[in-house]
């Protein structure tokens, strides 16, 4: 695995990769690509993408964070600009054009890309294929538990914006400053706690302590809020498009995807190539269900690249 912070139109991004690293000349034919859900730090996906690439072998697996949602290490002389003044970059149309600029600049153009969109990296994906750039280079996007459509109707869109945001616009700034000022030790003694509670692997413990900086949290935030204006009605004409670049996986217990948009799906594309989870997979499937994951995803990309 390597990781570095990826400078792309001024805002340092962490990228990890499996299989071959990024700045190297990418000389397979094909290279998966992997676009978070919020937050946007790529090491919740640690696990999925390294089992993913052992168990495909011959291709890269790279995994792309959304921009300022991991501060670059204290000793690095890049900055992430702060969220005030500069929302157009943090925003659901900053992030887009964030990753079609990593892939014009660091994907050769005879190199094919399997898309995998997590949640709202499902949405992002389906505006990149706009993109001339980055559509002519796609071989297949795999959609999972894709937040594409009706997110503020969701159950957990109703919580995030009816109790969630109300609490984080009165007390969250202030909590956060309080929880970083206390010492490393404490601070990770409570998120451990929280982890107990939850039954979160301890695997992710650094990257929860970044999560829970101020300036990482408030674009997390941000960005969530924008989701739930922007993310309405299904995208028809997108979709209609690209039926045949994509591949949708639903799940059965998706507080922010109910079952029901997967039947009305089905329904309006009789011929759309969608899965509904058998194995009761989470939405965050990263904190628990990463190998499951990683097995299914590699079963689809093994699938289109027979086709």
């Amino acid at each position: 695995m390597h990781e570095a912070y990826v400078n792309i139109n001024s805002i340092p991004t962490h990228i990890l990769t499996w299989g071959r690293w990024i700045e190297e000349k990418v000389t397979e034919q094909e290279v998966v690509i992997c676009i978070t859900g919020n937050p946007g730090l790529p090491g919740f996906y640690t696990e999925f993408a390294s089992t993913l690439q052992k168990q495909l072998g011959d291709l890269p697996v790279w995994v792309i964070g959304h921009a300022g949602h991991d501060d670059p290490p204290e000793a690095s002389i890049r900055e992430v600009p702060q969220l005030t003044g500069n929302e157009e970059i943090f925003n659901l149309d900053g992030q887009i054009k964030h990753k079609v600029a990593f892939i014009e600049k660091y994907v050769p153009k005879d190199v094919k890309i399997h898309l995998i969109g997590h949640s709202i990296g499902a949405w992002m994906i389906l505006q990149m294929l706009e993109e001339e750039s980055v559509r002519s280079r796609v071989q297949k996007c795999y959609m999972l538990f894709p937040t594409v459509e009706r997110m503020i109707e969701s159950p957990n869109g109703w919580v995030f914006t009816k109790v969630a945001m109300p609490l984080y616009s009165v007390f969250g700034y202030i909590f956060f400053r309080f929880f970083n000022a206390l010492p490393v030790w404490l601070r990770l003694l409570l998120i451990q706690i929280y982890f107990l509670i939850f039954s979160i692997p301890r695997a992710f413990l650094g990257t929860a302590l970044k999560y829970s900086k101020p300036s990482v949290a408030e674009k997390v935030v941000f960005l969530a809020d924008d989701e739930m204006s922007r993310v309405r009605g299904l995208q028809k004409e997108i979709i209609e498009r690209n039926l045949h670049l994509l591949k949708f996986y639903y799940g059965t217990t998706d507080g922010w995807v109910p079952v029901s948009y997967y039947e009305q799906l089905k329904q309006d594309y009789p011929k759309v190539d969608a899965t509904l989870d058998t194995k009761k997979i989470d939405h965050a499937f990263v904190l628990r269900h990463s190998q499951p994951m990683a097995g299914i995803v590699r079963e689809m990309i093994q699938q289109s690249r027979t086709n």
